[in-house]
C-alpha cells in the first residue's frame, strides 16, 4: 500500500504480498482496529490509515523538518494574518503535516492535519506536480484531468498542464484560487533539501481579496522568504 498512490483491493494486496485472501483479510482487519490501514465504505479498498502518517510525523519531526518549520510558519502567520499550511507529499500525494492560524483565519477551514489535496486544483499540488518527477506525477494528472475540477481555471488538457507547471517554477510559486474552497485563494512554496530535491510545501491560505496573492505581491515575497530559510536550513544551496 505504501507503494501505491491509490487504494487497493484485498485481492491486489494480496497478490502482491504472495500471501493468501484469508491470510491478508485477518490482518487488515486487526490493521483496521489500529488505523494502520482505512477502507473505503464504498469500494471496500484499503489505503494506509491515520496512524501511518503519525509514524512518519514522528520520522519526521526526528528529522528537524516540523522543528525547523513551525517559528518561520509562527512568524508568516502572524505577519500576513492568514493560514499557514506545510505539506509533504504523502502515499496518497500532497498532505497536510502542520498549520499554524493567524488572525484573519476562519473557522470555516475543513482543512486539517492528515488531509489530502489534489494536484491540479490545490496551490500545494501545483507545487508539487511541478517539482517532483513527471513518472511520478503522471499518472495522478491524469487521472484528476479526467475527472475534471470545478473551477473555471481548470486545465483541459496534459500540454496546458505542462505549461503551467514550466511557469509556476519560474515564477516559484504556485496559486490556487477557488480550487479548494470558493471563497479561498491559495499560494504556496516549495521547500528544497541539499540534493535540490522538494521535500515539502509552505502554503498560505486566505480569503479572496483579502490575502494578497498577486505573484509580486507582499504575501509571495514573504513566502518566498520563508521558504527559502527553510531550504537552507536543510542544507539546500541555491544555484
Amino acid at each position: 500500500m505504501l507503494k501505491s498512490p491509490h487504494p487497493l483491493p484485498l485481492k491486489e494486496i494480496s497478490e502482491k504480498s504472495g500471501l493468501s485472501p484469508s491470510k491478508i483479510h485477518s490482518y487488515l482487519v486487526s490493521f483496521l482496529e489500529l488505523n494502520v490501514v482505512e477502507q473505503n465504505k464504498t469500494t471496500g479498498f484499503y489505503s494506509l490509515g491515520n496512524y501511518c502518517l503519525k509514524l512518519g510525523l514522528g520520522y519526521l519531526d526526528q528529522v528537524g523538518l516540523l522543528s525547523a518549520c513551525k517559528p518561520v510558519m509562527e512568524d508568516l502567520a502572524h505577519d500576513l494574518g492568514h493560514t499557514v499550511f506545510l505539506g509533504v507529499w504523502g502515499n496518497r500525494g500532497p498532505t497536510i503535516i502542520n498549520r499554524v492560524d493567524g488572525a484573519f483565519s476562519q473557522t470555516i477551514f475543513d482543512l486539517r492535519i492528515g488531509s489530502v489535496l489534489p494536484l491540479l486544483s490545490s496551490a500545494l499540488g501545483k507545487n508539487f506536480a511541478a517539482h517532483l518527477p513527471e513518472t511520478l506525477v503522471h499518472p495522478m494528472l491524469i487521472e484528476e484531468l479526467e475527472k475534471k475540477g470545478a473551477s473555471d481555471d481548470f486545465p483541459n488538457d496534459l500540454a496546458e498542464i505542462q505549461n503551467r507547471l514550466e511557469k509556476i517554477k519560474q515564477h516559484g510559486v504556485s496559486k490556487s484560487r477557488g480550487g479548494i474552497l470558493s471563497d479561498y485563494t491559495a499560494i504556496s512554496a516549495p521547500i528544497f533539501d541539499y540534493s535540490n530535491t522538494i521535500i515539502a510545501g509552505l502554503t498560505i491560505m486566505g480569503r479572496i481579496n483579502r490575502l494578497d496573492d498577486r505573484l509580486d505581491g507582499n504575501a509571495t515575497k514573504l513566502l518566498k522568504k520563508a521558504a527559502a530559510k527553510i531550504s537552507i536550513s536543510r542544507g539546500f544551496i541555491a544555484s
